[in-house]
C-alpha cells in the first residue's frame, strides 16, 4: 500500500480558510473533501489512513495531509490553496533502519485517563485529564518509545486546543482536544514500530489534526532540533 504526503499552502486571507483554521470539525470535513470517492467521513478516514496537521504562522498556513490514496486538491474551492504538492513517502518508510537518526514533529493530544480509584477519591475529576509541561513531555517520551524512537533532543510547544461541534440540530456534540507540538531529534530503535506509528497515528484526536508524525533524515552533524526542524519546517 502506498503512503502519500500532500502539502497545501492555504490562502489565509480567505474567510472560509480562517474559519476552518479555527474550527477543527470544519477542517476535518475539508480534509476529507480531498477524497471524494468514499462515502461516510469517519469510515473513509480510517479506510484511507487519513491524518493531517496544520502549520500556522501569523500570515501563512500550511496543511499537511497523509493518506494511503493520493489526495485531489482539485476538489478544493478555487483559490483555497495557493500551492500544493504530493509525494509518495513509501521509499522513506521502506528506508527506516535501526540506528538511523532523524528529526521529528508531531502535534499530539497528551492526556491521562484516571482510574476508578482516583476518580472516586477526586469526585470532580474529568474522565480525561489534559497533561501539561513536564507531564506532557513524559507522555511523549513514553509514546515515542512505543513508536520505535529513542529521543535525543526535544522541544515542546503548547498549541490552541482543536475545537468545534459535530452533529446536527439538537444532537450536536462539542469537540475539544488538548494539543502540544513535540519536535526534536531521535534515533530509530524499532523500524517496524515507527512505520506503524507513522501510518496509524499517535494518540487521540486524529480526525482533528492530532497524531501525524513526520520525520526527516538528519545530515551529519545536524543535532539541534531548532536548526533541523526549521530547515525542514514541513517535513
Amino acid at each position: 500500500m502506498t503512503t502519500w504526503l500532500t502539502r497545501l499552502t492555504l490562502d489565509s486571507s480567505r474567510g472560509d480558510v480562517r474559519e476552518e483554521l479555527r474550527n477543527a470539525v470544519a477542517m476535518h470535513r475539508r480534509v476529507m473533501s480531498l477524497f471524494p470517492d468514499l462515502p461516510g467521513i469517519e469510515e473513509a478516514r480510517h479506510h484511507l489512513g487519513v491524518l493531517h496537521r496544520v502549520e500556522q504562522g501569523e500570515r501563512w498556513a500550511v496543511l499537511m495531509v497523509q493518506s494511503n490514496k493520493e489526495a485531489t486538491p482539485e476538489q478544493l474551492p478555487d483559490g483555497y490553496a495557493t500551492d500544493s504538492a504530493s509525494r509518495n513517502i513509501e521509499p522513506l518508510l521502506d528506508a527506516l533502519a535501526h540506528g538511523r537518526r532523524l528529526s521529528y514533529r508531531c502535534d499530539a493530544s497528551p492526556v491521562r485517563r484516571p482510574g476508578h480509584t482516583t476518580r472516586e477519591l477526586y469526585k470532580n475529576l474529568p474522565r480525561v485529564v489534559a497533561l501539561h509541561g513536564r507531564h506532557a513531555d513524559e507522555w511523549w517520551y513514553r509514546r515515542a518509545g512505543l513508536a520505535g524512537l529513542k529521543i535525543h533532543t526535544h522541544l515542546s510547544h503548547p498549541l490552541d486546543a482543536a475545537v468545534g461541534r459535530r452533529g446536527k440540530g439538537n444532537g450536536t456534540q462539542k469537540v475539544r482536544h488538548h494539543r502540544v507540538r513535540f519536535e526534536g531529534t531521535a534515533e530509530i530503535i524499532d523500524p517496524d514500530a515507527l512505520r506503524a506509528a507513522m501510518t496509524g497515528g499517535i494518540g487521540r484526536g486524529q480526525a482533528y489534526g492530532c497524531g501525524l508524525l513526520t520525520i526527516a533524515p538528519l545530515r551529519t552533524g545536524e543535532e539541534s532540533p531548532a536548526t533541523s526542524l526549521r530547515q525542514r519546517a514541513n517535513s
